[in-house]
């Protein structure tokens, strides 16, 4: 008889490390950070992916653990000597786990996942890896999980295993890789596999850089693809997946709704990369902001307002905001 032990039957599961938590709880703005966008430096340890799960049973038995989303999807995990360790979860959800070993079937545990947003996530090689979806809007509405994820690059300055790749392309099931590097003749180039994600590149920005009539035009480009279903899932990253990676996110998330706070918080976790400190309360972002409200007052008007200035029809972003929000 196959005993279950972790996660506990009816247990809420905490996804983030503590120290993700200790900064959400009170986070750090150091306004003197400045940070050069274009030559990043590698510092410190990379702590931009969540804990693992520890799922365990007895007797300590090689198995499968099958662990199921309720409305979603199941995956199936090899167990080794009664216990594995899992990651990506999603936030704020339902799930249920069971174990086959040989001849032996275990009972079903329940587990509900922490609401706790931002989603982080893992993809082996590869650092600052997040879903946009799980955070709540101003209207009681929230942003759906498992379609827009933002990630570090995978080649050049960091390498992507295989393990990575499958989990790009299998579990999280990427069908479009927006390339957003190219500033100064930067390299880029497609890393997986063509014949399963597209792959696109435009050389954005970051900051107040952004509000040039190149870069407006660009932001239209990128805009009109976010309103296509068949976009999805996707993911968009630079060099390290913070400051081009995360403009382009603020003002998204202004357009769906999601609250200042939040997306300043969201903005500041890629401070666990490994490519150092960023603060809502720095130069470079306050000039971003100031740029950015002169388009219409609070945050949601203006970002509407920079998008109708670069092109983006109010139909596009009425779609966008269809396909990426949820009632909850």
């Amino acid at each position: 008889m196959i005993k279950l032990l972790t996660p506990g039957n009816g247990e809420n599961v905490i996804l983030l490390k503590e120290r993700h938590r200790e900064y959400i709880a009170e986070p750090v703005n150091d306004p003197d950070i400045k940070v050069d966008w274009l030559d990043l430096k590698a510092t410190g340890t990379d702590m931009s992916f969540p804990d693992p799960v520890l799922f365990s049973f007895e007797p300590a038995i090689d198995g499968e653990i099958t662990v199921i989303r309720k409305g979603g999807e199941t995956r199936v995990i090899k167990a080794k000597a009664g216990r594995a360790e899992i990651t990506n979860f999603y936030i704020d959800a339902d799930y249920e786990w069971y174990v086959k070993a040989g001849w032996m079937t275990s009972e079903k545990f329940c587990f509900h996942t922490d609401a706790q947003a931002p989603r982080m996530l893992y993809v082996d090689g590869i650092s600052n890896v997040r879903d946009i979806g799980g955070f709540r809007t101003l209207d009681g509405r929230r942003v759906k999980q498992g379609l827009l994820y933002r990630t570090s690059e995978m080649d050049s300055h960091v390498a992507i295993t295989e393990q990575g790749k499958s989990t790009l392309m299998d579990e999280l099931g990427i069908r479009l890789d927006v390339d957003i590097r190219g500033i100064n003749n930067e390299p880029r180039c497609p890393v997986l596999d063509e014949s399963r994600v597209r792959w696109l590149n435009y050389p954005l920005a970051a900051y107040a850089e952004i509000f040039t009539d190149e870069q407006k035009e660009l932001y239209r480009q990128t805009f009109e693809l976010a309103a296509r279903r068949d976009s999805y899932p996707l993911m968009l990253h630079c060099w390290g997946g913070i400051d081009r990676t995360g403009t382009w996110l603020y003002i998204l998330g202004g357009l769906l709704g999601v609250s200042e706070d939040d997306l300043g918080l969201d903005y500041e976790m890629s401070s666990f990369s490994r490519w150092n400190r960023r603060s809502r309360r720095s130069a470079q972002f306050t000039e971003f902001l100031t740029e950015l409200h002169r388009y219409g007052e609070g945050l949601y008007s203006a970002c509407v307002g920079f998008l109708a200035d670069c092109g983006v029809s109010s139909y596009t972003m009425s779609r966008i905001r269809d396909i990426l929000l949820e009632e909850i």
